[in-house]
């Protein structure tokens, strides 16, 4: 099956489209083929209605970014798909609230996609979760378990994108025995601070906190934080590390330059991922760590974790054609191959819910 994942993450930076053809057969063997890999940036006007909408209860602002999204979706999948053919659309939606087992909200209205293209589109791969008593978060443990389970090999995966989550897939390769969940910020404070201070998207290749240092007295303040020490399971949002979050540390640290706070920024992703994996998995040192998310083109968080995780190995990842950039959007499309095959497409023993069950809605 053609199917195309679309995924906007917790960078809100863009739109990353995968363009597939799965297959995942009764052993949940995964066979498929990268036909292209795009990500589309957001317009600025866009960016800025995402982030309004962050948490936000008026709902004529939520509904008409639901509808700004859905139109900029379509748009993009017009480019990728062209003249080829497509069976399936998956989209992941934009999250703009998430509270850990009570609500998982995310935006991107199905509905322009299916009037143009006459297609299923598949959406909301969250709520069923939090309904069966799960925390709706998060999801990306399937798919590592598909790409994993005969790897014969502990494996830790990470993904650094807004929010940073781990998923452990035992050498066992038994579903029951998967972990996953965030671990906190990726980077979302790093983007932000650079928007706000130097009116860049990022950090890009850490041209701002290489020349900085890690203040000691703001490292100590933010490994504080509590989700961060939170045990598993757990799942967050960038709303709980957000411009008010941020301009908290900026007034309480005001002596410290920016490039110091940058760089003991950058610092604090590396090393609250790695108090995640060093306390909540049992694996000691006995496992590879597999890096994707936009933080694995990041060379001095990479560098970070590498002094703060004890492991056989890093790599980023890579695997048949899919890649660091292209991982999220193809979890989306298997996501939605997944429901319109009725195959379960959840993780009980990450996120707690009560069974196995099918996630997502069609929309045709």
């Amino acid at each position: 099956m053609k199917v195309i994942g679309l995924m906007t993450g917790t960078s809100m930076d863009g739109l990353d489209c995968c363009y597939a053809n799965i297959t995942i057969d009764k052993n949940f063997k995964l066979s498929y083929d990268i036909i292209d890999f795009r990500t589309f940036l957001f317009p600025e006007n866009l960016k800025k209605s995402i982030v309004l909408s962050l948490g936000n209860k008026k709902k004529s602002i939520v509904s008409k970014t639901d509808n700004e999204l859905g139109v900029f979706f379509l748009n993009c999948c017009k480019k990728i798909i062209g003249y080829n053919s497509i069976d399936l659309i998956s989209i992941h939606g934009q999250t703009i609230s998430h509270t850990n087992g009570v609500e998982s909200i995310q935006i991107g209205s199905p509905k322009y996609l299916y009037d143009f293209f006459k297609i299923p589109i598949v959406y909301d791969f969250r709520s069923r979760d939090i309904e069966l008593g799960g925390n709706g978060a998060p999801l990306i443990p399937f798919l590592d378990w598909l790409l994993y389970k005969d790897y014969n090999e502990n494996v830790v995966t990470l993904n650094i994108g807004g929010i940073s989550n781990i998923s452990f897939i035992p050498k066992n390769g038994s579903r029951n025995d998967v972990l996953g969940f965030d671990t906190g910020p990726g980077m979302c404070l790093i983007d932000e601070f650079a928007n706000i201070i130097w009116d860049k998207r990022i950090d890009y290749n850490a041209q701002y906190s290489t020349v900085g240092k890690v203040n000691n007295d703001l490292l100590k303040f933010l490994m504080e934080n509590r989700f961060v020490n939170t045990n598993p399971p757990k799942s967050t949002s960038t709303e709980n590390y957000s411009l008010v979050f941020l301009k908290n540390i900026i007034n309480k640290f005001n002596k410290i330059s920016y490039n110091d706070i940058i760089r003991t920024l950058v610092n604090f992703t590396a090393k609250s991922i790695a108090f995640n994996v060093n306390n909540f998995l049992n694996v000691n040192t006995d496992f590879e760590l597999f890096i994707s998310g936009g933080g694995a083109n990041h060379p001095l968080i990479i560098d970070d974790l590498k002094k703060n995780i004890e492991c056989n190995r890093v790599k980023f990842f890579s695997k048949n054609n899919l890649n660091v950039n292209s991982k999220e959007s193809f979890l989306i499309a298997v996501m939605g191959y997944t429901k319109f095959y009725n195959i379960p497409n959840n993780m009980v023993s990450v996120t707690r819910a009560s069974k196995l069950c099918v996630y997502g809605e069609i929309y045709e």
